[in-house]
């Protein structure tokens, strides 16, 4: 893919904290357990729902691969529906939960979306905030 991107002389961005598959459990998959976590690269926005969308076997399509909030049934929806992801991922992005407010956002470094998936599997709090790490205190 990256050798694609640049041929083509396309724009490409990687991101390494998130697996190729989602359990929903609160243990971290292997390429997300604390020791192999990249803690240098800042979020800066992402793409999904614009650049990129996931569609699952049933033909539900959302943002991404993490943030599967409001499906669109492309079944019934077909390709008019695509037109609303860009408005579900900036609802998605938003931060709320602990992130509201949240000092530290300017340097956070997970994509809202997997954060909340985070939180809601009850993962401990390094593996995805910087409040959990001891850089932060």
């Amino acid at each position: 893919m990256r050798a694609l991107a640049k041929r083509y002389g396309a724009g490409r961005q990687e991101y390494g904290t998130i697996s190729p598959t989602y359990t929903g459990t609160p243990e971290p998959l292997a390429a997300q357990a604390p020791g192999f976590l990249d803690k240098t690269s800042v979020f800066k926005g992402c793409p999904a729902g614009r650049a990129f969308f996931h569609v699952d076997p049933h033909g539900l399509a959302t943002m991404c691969k993490v943030g599967r909030e409001h499906p669109i049934d492309l079944m019934t929806e077909v390709l008019d529906g695509l037109l609303r992801l860009p408005g579900i991922a900036d609802a998605q992005m938003l931060r709320t939960g602990g992130c509201g407010d949240c000092q530290l956002s300017g340097t956070c470094r997970v994509c809202r979306p997997l954060a909340k998936a985070y939180q809601e599997a009850k993962a401990p709090l390094n593996t995805y905030c910087q409040h959990g790490s001891e850089e932060a205190s």
